[in-house]
């Protein structure tokens, strides 16, 4: 009897059934089996609240959207239009003109192969403006896919593989790609902003990456300057995906991340959403090589036929439009005014994100989240609750986010609001 006939032989009953084998995952870096019951059960409290599936229109902007089936008016404080650019006349008729001028709502092909013009003129306006090679793509999480494995391998470097160093709170568009990475070198998550953690990985192993954001999606900044000096140093490749900071942060809306690393050298790659403040859609990478950016190009995801459509490379043009302008300074005056007036009303209280347009305010459990969510709602704000295992477990809250096209007076009142829920919070 063969190895292989006697395992077989093994794994049946008597009468010929197949015995049920354990195949269930070593779980290293995801674990489908806790996470998602968890997630399940949290998204149900947030449905039976009536918080899950609003309809709406707007009455004046996202600073008054209307429930369609309650007449419920309320003011947007969950979207990631830090700028309220998403509505701007330029940029809604950027989009249409380019359709009307292309006639065409895409290639559907590899853009390595063949692209619109208008295609290249937006990478050519983009470099421009953002002082680094940049290319578009239909999604940060789509970028990360197709740069980070190639990253692990050692293929944007010497091609020899780099230990990857992830934060512990690194977005999940980036987080789940562990498990690809892990096929091609050594994965480590790092403790939160710990460089004294990412120090001692980089004397231990001649070759790293860090992965991490700029401004992080519940709160809280990077250590760049910390991150920058252990680059300087240890020739630390860094990757940051600043999704949350471009537009919102930086003189002409580089992002947090631009303001310390400023100048793009060979190991350093910054991504970001073009669909948050920036008020268009999809994503960008920038990098400081043309030979990297050409054969990113070509790699992986952005290499299949699922590019930026005519459409949406049309109002990110526009959106360029509005930041060449004066009204990009405009609304981020306005946005860093009502930082500064939620930060001086919530003095003293467990607040995450002081300084930053992304407000975090833990509670505890679930039930006080989402309870904390839906008296929010009734008081006229949509703010989201956020869980396990978006946060960690414990540390439910809910997530606020300011803008530059909200009045200081709905910031004020939101933050009275908000005061005075609180204190009622069992």
């Amino acid at each position: 009897m063969t190895e292989h006939s006697a395992m077989t032989e093994h794994h049946r009953l008597a009468d010929d059934r197949p015995v049920a084998e354990n195949i269930t995952g070593p779980h290293r870096y995801r674990n489908n089996r806790t996470m998602v019951p968890a997630g399940e059960a949290a998204w149900g409290l947030s449905r039976e609240h009536g918080m899950l599936g609003l309809v709406v229109e707007a009455v004046d902007g996202q600073n008054r959207l209307r429930d369609l089936r309650t007449g419920h008016e309320f003011a947007n404080l969950s979207s990631c239009s830090y700028l309220g650019l998403n509505s701007h006349p330029t940029v809604l008729e950027a989009g249409r003109a380019a359709l009307a001028e292309e006639r065409v709502t895409g290639l559907s092909m590899g853009e390595f192969r063949i692209r619109l013009g208008i295609m290249e003129r937006l990478e050519e306006e983009l470099s421009a403006h953002f002082g680094a090679h940049v290319l578009p793509s239909v999604s940060c999480g789509v970028l990360s896919a197709a740069i980070l494995p190639l990253l692990a391998s050692g293929h944007l470097t010497d091609s020899e593989p780099l230990v990857v160093v992830f934060d512990r709170f690194a977005h999940f568009s980036m987080n789940f790609l562990k498990p690809i990475l892990a096929d091609e070198t050594l994965v480590l998550t790092c403790p939160h902003n710990d460089m004294q953690y990412l120090e001692d990985i980089c004397k231990r192993y001649p070759r790293v990456a860090y992965v991490g954001e700029g401004v992080y999606s519940t709160g809280g900044q990077a250590d760049l300057k910390g991150i920058k000096d252990l680059q300087d140093r240890y020739g630390m490749f860094v990757y940051l995906d600043d999704s949350h900071a471009l537009s919102a942060v930086g003189e002409r809306g580089e992002g947090y991340a631009r303001t310390v690393f400023d100048v793009l050298g060979s190991r350093t790659v910054v991504v970001a959403s073009i669909a948050k403040a920036f008020g268009s859609t999809g994503g960008i990478a920038m990098v400081g090589d043309r030979e990297l950016f050409e054969f990113l190009y070509r790699s992986g995801p952005l290499a299949w036929s699922q590019g930026l459509r005519t459409a949406s490379v049309g109002t990110t043009l526009g959106a360029l439009e509005v930041h060449r302008g004066p009204e990009l300074g405009r609304r981020r005056r306005q946005l860093a005014r009502n930082i500064e007036l939620f930060d001086e009303r919530l003095r003293g209280h467990d607040l995450r994100g002081t300084g930053s347009h992304i407000k975090f305010v833990t509670v505890g459990d679930n039930d006080r989240a989402v309870r904390l969510s839906t008296e929010l709602y009734r008081r006229g704000y949509y703010c989201s609750a956020m869980f396990f295992p978006i946060v960690p477990q414990g540390q439910a809250g809910v997530r606020m986010m300011l803008r530059g096209d909200m009045p200081a007076e709905l910031t004020e009142r939101f933050a009275s609001d908000l005061l005075d829920v609180l204190a009622g919070l069992a």
